[in-house]
Order: structure tokens, then sequence, then C-alpha cells
């Protein structure tokens, strides 16, 4: 029996959160926020913190300062859940930050990196992450000394009998570069964002690029916003609308989808089911503000589809197997 469901390893960062603007910031010029929330960030932390909520047991391997954001950080971990025996304290960097300008259907990010700049694969302890079932890693962009060890991290993990997920969130360099590729062999579910899948296969249409990327990896999940999602496998095609709800701050929607999403596939739910509780916590988290506050917990994501059930979301599907590993 495995201490684990899910092992994350990635960025903690925290999130300064400004709502309530009335246009785009622009250089010499000064606008003013309605709300401001300094909550605990970084896509790996909010989908482990959201999966933990969903009734995982959910640990955490990374790198924080030693300082005051890094106790925001690691205090909310451990209140929702997340074991984090795993995660390096250092003194000689400082925690991340990132200024989220939120807006109604989309945001704008700018971060500082501090540690999360600085963790690699030196600092990963294997055995730790041997203690679970599955490992995700999100923002494979954001962390240079992580990334070149990448292929080692999911190889390793696939050789142990882990399943595997990733996210690999926006590229600040804009190169996306095809070393990404050649971890995908050893990733089990991809979850980009639908600008993220163009530009990591180099493809101008979405369907090439869902094509192109599951020759690589055996499910692909692209989240497309208010547009909905689309899920590849080798032998399945389904596309999801979404749940009507009015959004407050879509900071963390797509990383509580993954929760969603990836808390039924590791329950052996089949995939429409996958894309149902992806899309409803998706859903969820965009009417409170911060990406981990928002969460729902699985009774509240099992009422929320259950009163939704007239909302079919699924508007193609070419057959539903379950999840076979």
């Amino acid at each position: 029996m495995k201490k684990f469901d899910v092992v994350v390893v990635g960025e903690l960062n925290a999130d300064l959160i400004l709502r309530g603007l009335a246009s785009f910031p622009e250089i010499g010029k000064e606008i003013i926020a309605e709300q401001m929330k300094l909550t605990m960030g970084s896509s790996s932390a909010i989908l482990a913190t959201n999966i933990a909520r969903l009734g995982l047991q959910v640990g955490f391997m990374g790198m924080i300062g030693h300082d005051t954001l890094g106790d925001l950080v690691l205090d909310t971990l451990i209140n929702r859940g997340v074991d984090t025996s795993g995660i390096i304290i250092n003194d000689d960097v400082m925690t991340g930050i990132t200024v989220v300008m939120s807006y109604p259907e989309d945001y704008a990010m700018v971060t500082y990196m501090g540690a999360m700049e600085k963790f690699s694969i030196k600092d990963v302890d294997f055995q730790y992450i041997f203690q679970g079932r599955h490992m995700h890693l999100s923002s494979y962009y954001l962390q240079p000394n992580l990334r070149a060890g990448c292929l080692e991290l999911f190889k390793r993990c696939k050789e142990a009998g882990m399943s595997t997920s990733m996210d690999p969130g926006w590229d600040p360099d804009e190169r996306w570069e095809h070393d990404i590729i050649d971890v995908l062999q050893y990733v089990d579910v991809f979850l980009p964002n639908e600008q993220e899948a163009l530009n990591i296969s180099h493809k101008s249409n979405l369907n090439q690029a869902l094509e192109e990327l599951n020759k690589h990896a055996s499910i692909i999940v692209v989240t497309q916003g208010s547009k909905g999602a689309l899920l590849k496998s080798k032998d399945m095609y389904i596309q999801t609308g979404t749940y009507s709800v009015k959004p407050v701050d879509t900071t963390g929607a797509g990383d509580s989808f993954n929760a969603g999403f990836l808390y039924q596939w590791l329950n052996g739910g089949n995939l429409d089911k996958c894309m149902i509780y992806g899309s409803a916590a998706g859903a969820i988290a965009t009417t409170k503000m911060g990406g981990a506050t928002a969460s729902p917990n699985l009774n509240e994501l099992q009422e929320f589809i259950k009163k939704r059930k007239q909302e079919n979301i699924i508007i193609q599907n070419a057959s539903s197997p379950s999840r076979n590993n």
C-alpha cells in the first residue's frame, strides 16, 4: 500500500491577486484595483491542495525560502492536508511571488522566480516520490534547473510503476523547445491549455496539435477556457463545453480542472466522467478569488454536478472506455 495517492513535484510561490481593474496597466500611468488578495500560488501547489481537498492523500516535493511568503505557502499546504515533509526550506533564496491582474474572463501575470528557479533534480528525493502511486509536475518551463532533469524524473517514476501527469504551463521565453517532447513518452496524462498545445506541437491547428502530441503522451487533455476542453487518446476523442457560472477570478481554474480530472482518473473513472469532474471543478474555482481557496470538496463537487445534470457538457464522444494503465 502506497503512502500517497499523488506526489506533486514542482514550484512553490505566493500569489498577489489584484481584481476590479478598469483597464490594463500602461507604462507611466497608474490604475486602481478594487480588491487584493495575498494567497498561496503556483500551479503545482494549487493542484496539490485542490486534489487533497477532494480526498486523496497528497505529498509535495519542492523548495521555498525561509521567509514570510514561504511560511504562507507551507501553512496553506499543511492546512489543506498536503504532506510537506518533502519540501526543502532554503535560507539562501527567497520564495517567489506572482502578481496576478485578474479580469473576469482572463488574467495577466508577472512572476519573481525565487526558489523555484533554484530547485533542481539534485534536490529530488526519489524515495519520497516512490511512496506515491502517481507523480504530477506543473510549470515545466518555469523551473529551468528542474527542467533539465525532467526526463530522468519521469523515466524513473514510470520504471518504478507509477503513473504520471504534466501541466507544462507557459514558456516565458516563448522558445517552446523540443526537449519536452522527449519527456512526453513517459507522461500518461498531458494537460496543456490551447495555446500551449499549439506552441509545443508547433502546429497552427488544434486537431493537428492533438494528433501530434498524442504520438508521445498517452492522453492529451487541452483546456480552452470558456470554450470547454478536448481530450485525445489513441482510440478516443471527447469534446466538452462548460458549466454556466458567473466568473469572478480565473486564477487557478486550469489547475482546478486538472485536480477534478485526475481525481476521477486515479479512481478508475471513465474518460467522460474525468472530463465532467474536471470541468465542474474548474467552473467552481472561477466563482471566488484565489486558485486554492476557491476549490470544492468532493461533496460540493458531486452536488454541483448533480444539480447541473441537465447541462450536458459532453458535445462529442467517440466511446468512453475505462482507464487502463
